[in-house]
């Protein structure tokens, strides 16, 4: 029989969580006052918008918790991992996105991924 074990979030909300520690992504550098930085902040926000136009969502865009990047050479691609805050009908919640950024002729972005983390669905 499994043993259960009280969650650090366990009778917590959203702001009252102060994070432990954060697992870096494999081949991830984290960036530096990424809650800060204009250009996490206007990804992060892109990367909300891009989900709502593909799921027919109202996703409100909040803030950056944190952010890492990957340099994929030869591709000359940036790959973003991006921790965010959003709110849905005033309900916070926490998502990961992954964006890339391709720095070619002409900039352009791609979301490859958003996934709700907290709370779960």
């Amino acid at each position: 029989m499994a043993t259960q074990v009280a969650s650090p979030i366990d009778g917590k909300k959203l702001g009252d969580i102060k994070p432990i520690g954060v697992m870096t992504p494999e081949g991830f550098t984290p960036i530096p006052d990424a809650e800060k930085n204009p250009h996490i902040i206007d990804l992060a926000g892109w990367a909300v918008d891009q989900y709502n136009k593909e799921h027919g969502t109202s996703l409100k865009f909040k803030r950056v918790y944190y952010a890492f990047r990957q340099v994929i050479y030869g591709a000359d691609d940036i790959m973003y991992s991006i921790i965010l805050e959003a709110d849905y009908r005033a309900r916070k919640g926490v998502y990961a996105a992954t964006v890339r950024e391709r720095f070619r002729m002409l900039p352009e972005r791609e979301l490859v991924a958003f996934v709700k983390i907290f709370p779960p669905a």
